[in-house]
């Protein structure tokens, strides 16, 4: 379940990004992050994670929201675009085999939502 280590640099920098916000934040109630659908991540399991290695820390009780990112790609020989299944990166218009991956490799912090005492 490779979601936990994941999770623990996700969480490494939602700490550092929390600490950082001025005026400080009373609390915080979300996170999102994006990751691109190579990662093969379970979203489950990385909410589950994150719940537990938040549990007592300052944002401990925050939501994890995940946006997966399609795979995108581009033949090289044809320059047809469009979504692909991994792990086939075969173009489904020509069947070429020199698919450029332009999409669904990221993995980061997207933003931060925060309840402030005003």
């Amino acid at each position: 379940m490779h979601e936990f280590s994941i999770c623990r640099n996700i969480l490494a920098a939602v700490l550092e990004e929390y600490k950082a916000l001025e005026p400080p934040a009373e609390r915080l109630s979300r996170v999102r992050v994006v990751v691109g659908a190579m990662h093969q991540i379970v979203p489950d399991y990385l909410a589950h994670a994150y719940d537990i290695l938040a549990r007592d820390t300052v944002v401990a009780g925050s939501a994890l929201d995940l946006q997966v990112q399609p795979v995108t790609g581009r033949c090289q020989s044809c320059k047809w675009e469009g979504e692909i299944q991994p792990p086939f990166f075969q173009c489904p218009s020509c069947d070429a085999l020199t698919i450029e991956v332009l999409k669904g490799r990221e993995l980061y912090l997207d933003c931060l939502e925060v309840d402030c005492d005003e």
